[in-house]
């Protein structure tokens, strides 16, 4: 027969691994769909998805309000989300002289995602000067970690984000977009940071990221938010 025979019910899903004339198959390729319909609601992948969908180019700008001064400083430029790869000597190869990477005769092992940014800091209109800072973010489970890097190289953990639909008004979400938040504080010495990241996605694809920093210690009373747009450039 060429009708399915096992999921007739009004509601059941029919899908073509249903179309089977053994019942042990057909429930086990229920049973497969079923789980991966619950590892969708649970959470687990929204790290990976939040990780894909900003990778690329993005302009920023970020203000700091120090609380106790009531001074405001800015800082902007871009901010690049690029995939590290695991390659072997194997995987470059010599066009004409010259040494080509990124030419992969093997799949390639995703690795880590850098986060590089290089912008202005704003002090005064007369005082600007040259800054850049990475991170590593990885996913680990249903978390996105990120990651210290100092001198080229990975170090401690700072941030651990779990992302959830952030939840807004009933007119809230056009074309299909949305914003996913998660929360994560940070203790450094004596200074606590708490974040707040969130992130607009429009299927696969981020439109919008907004990182909020807010700093509390002996010395230190401010409130950093930086915004963050695809760059076309």
């Amino acid at each position: 027969d060429c009708y399915p025979i096992f999921n007739v019910n009004i509601g059941d899903v029919v899908l073509p691994s249903f179309y089977q004339a053994n019942e042990e198959i057909s429930e086990k390729s229920k049973q497969e769909l079923e789980t991966e319909f619950l590892r969708g609601q649970d959470g687990s992948r929204m790290p990976n998805i939040v990780l894909q969908s900003i990778l690329g180019k993005w302009s920023f700008e970020r203000y700091i309000m120090h609380f106790q001064t009531n001074k405001v400083e800015r800082v902007y430029g871009t901010v690049n989300y690029s995939k590290y790869f695991e390659r072997t000597s194997n995987d470059e190869e010599e066009i004409d002289g010259d040494l080509v990477g990124h030419i992969f005769k093997h799949p390639a092992k995703e690795r880590p995602v850098l986060y590089r940014e290089d912008g202005v800091y704003e002090l005064s209109p007369t005082q600007k000067f040259d800054v850049f800072r990475e991170y590593e973010y990885e996913c680990n489970k249903d978390v996105l970690d990120i990651f210290f890097v100092e001198g080229g190289k990975r170090a401690h953990l700072f941030l651990s984000l779990k992302f959830v639909p952030e939840i807004l008004s009933c007119n809230g979400g056009h074309n299909g977009e949305y914003w996913v938040k998660a929360t994560s504080d940070h203790l450094c010495i004596k200074d606590l940071y708490n974040a707040t990241f969130r992130v607009k996605l429009n299927g696969l694809s981020a439109s919008e990221i907004v990182i909020k920093y807010r700093v509390k210690g002996p010395s230190k009373d401010y409130e950093s938010t930086t915004i963050l747009k695809p760059s076309w450039s």
